[in-house]
């Protein structure tokens, strides 16, 4: 006879609010993200200190990125030592803070149940930001710099009409990053079994506003990125979502060649060569870099301070804030050591999402579905990190370790 689950408790009820507010905060910028997070790190270190929980205290709890997580870390620090400034590069370590999203996810989160509930409210919070965004594309509203009494910065396209959406975000680039973790979760919860009609309306609606906030945020690198998680979605379960998700991508390729002059000059543009050399001259200036100190790398955080000789061979550079690229960006932070501790780590993640997706019975919906989503989510981060370091924005890496948290915490056994 299975025991019966006790009744909630005031402390469970202020855990379930923490962690409905940081799903829902992820969507709507940096300063809710971490408003968020930091509320909910504190509950996760305080209350089972004082009793107020039935979770375990974070120095004793055990999760399946530790060990991983810990070799980056070390690697990292090893990178400091050597480097050519370690006091600058230790004090940069600060930015790192945010990868407790995946422990307070992982920790807190305690059935399947909670954490379909909690993507349902992330996709929900993402849905109304994107008509927010789609409204945005077509009027110039900046609500986020309205608000502090700053002008608009939004981008006029440089071809066709609206403005380049960027949503709650500092950038269109950083929003499109942002986005893809809801809207591949929205996608894997459309596809999902034994759904009721009216819940899959909402979350066909909500896919395609998102979409169109995705096409509107201008970023060939995400497009990219989506087109990968539908076609591998589509191949991994075959049959009718194959169909269908055959469909999500024709609906994209549709908007990105006809809905915008503008919209479908960028689209080309990924093909053209000439048009994309200030990006291949970005790459060749960190190649150099990389070969100037190969093993152990500059030191993180000393990016900025070493950069300029290297990017003075590449006129043509269109900016020198980072790599544009989260494995090249890496290795010239942190060497050969670090890139292969960055690599073991993401394929931890995806090896155990993979194994846990599998085995789920076919019949286990819409948690089987879920699973393949969050994975894929982390996939098309990857993807989407070959042509942009978005492993250095704190808005999309926030998302990022929340989404891995939820995927280990689907493959684990957990009660229902």
């Amino acid at each position: 006879m299975s025991a019966v689950e006790p009744a909630p408790t005031r402390g469970d009820r202020v855990r379930w609010a923490l962690l409905a507010f940081f799903a829902a905060s992820l969507p709507l910028g940096i300063a809710l993200q971490q408003t968020a997070l930091a509320l909910l790190l504190a509950w996760f270190v305080v209350a089972p200190i004082l009793g107020m929980s039935r979770d375990v205290v974070p120095w004793r709890a055990r999760s399946p990125l530790d060990v991983p997580l810990a070799v980056l870390a070390a690697a990292l620090l090893l990178s400091t030592v050597f480097c050519p400034a370690p006091l600058r590069s230790l004090r940069s370590y600060d930015r790192l803070w945010i990868v407790a999203a995946y422990f307070a996810t992982y920790h807190l989160v305690r059935t399947r149940a909670e954490a379909e509930r909690l993507i349902a409210i992330t996709i929900a919070a993402a849905a109304v930001v994107a008509v927010y965004g789609v409204v945005q594309h077509f009027t110039g509203l900046d609500l986020a710099r309205a608000l502090v009494g700053k002008p608009s910065d939004l981008h006029l396209f440089w071809l066709g009409e609206g403005y380049r959406t960027k949503g709650l975000h500092p950038s269109g680039i950083t929003y499109a990053h942002n986005l893809l973790f809801p809207l591949t979760f929205a996608t894997g919860y459309i596809l999902a079994g034994a759904l009721t009609p009216r819940r899959r309306l909402a979350l066909l609606c909500a896919w395609t506003v998102m979409v169109l906030a995705l096409v509107f945020s201008v970023t060939r690198g995400v497009w990219l990125a989506f087109g990968v998680v539908l076609l591998l979605m589509g191949l991994l379960r075959g049959g009718r979502t194959a169909i269908a998700a055959g469909a999500g991508l024709a609906v994209l390729v549709a908007l990105l060649v006809g809905v915008d002059p503008g919209i479908r000059t960028r689209a080309r543009s990924a093909f053209d060569l000439p048009a994309n050399l200030g990006r291949t001259q970005i790459w060749r200036a960190n190649l150099d870099m990389a070969r100037a100190r190969p093993l152990l790398g500059w030191g993180y955080g000393n990016y900025k301070s070493v950069r300029q000789s290297f990017y003075d061979r590449y006129p043509d550079a269109d900016t020198t804030a980072h790599a544009h690229n989260d494995f090249l960006q890496m290795q010239v932070d942190g060497g050969l050591v670090s890139l292969v501790a960055f690599v073991a780590l993401f394929a931890v993640i995806v090896r155990r999402g993979w194994r846990g997706y599998r085995a789920f019975d076919p019949a286990a919906e819409p948690t089987r579905s879920l699973t393949l989503a969050a994975l894929l989510a982390v996939v098309g981060f990857l993807v989407g990190g070959l042509t942009q370091y978005n492993f250095g924005d704190a808005e999309v890496v926030i998302y990022l370790w929340f989404t891995v948290g939820i995927l280990l915490r689907l493959t684990v056994p957990l009660s229902e």
